[in-house]
């Protein structure tokens, strides 16, 4: 029987981190300002501020990633959508 593939997919942890790390910053923030300042809101403010900046580190990453592909006969670098290569003309097969 196959794996059922799932749909929590990478794009989707990070926009959870993103909520969290909001979520935590913001609830850490507003009760070192309302109340006394306790250790648990200083923990809250930095994971909080920590996940904010791992998930939007992540979230570059996600969309500066480009596939690159080569010609296989020449090895020039072409776009995804070529169809023939633009040095030697070759036809670009699909995977």
């Amino acid at each position: 029987m196959p794996k059922k593939k799932s749909t929590f997919n990478r794009l989707t942890w990070v926009l959870t981190e993103l909520v969290f790390g909001l979520a935590g910053l913001i609830y850490g923030l507003l009760g070192t300002i309302s109340s006394e300042v306790r250790v648990t809101y200083i923990i809250l403010l930095s994971l909080g501020g920590v996940l904010l900046i791992v998930a939007t580190v992540q979230l570059i990453i996600y969309f500066k990633k480009k596939e690159k592909i080569y010609c296989a006969k020449c090895g020039e670098r072409i776009k995804k959508n070529d169809e023939f290569c633009s040095k030697c003309g070759e036809k670009i097969e699909e995977k």
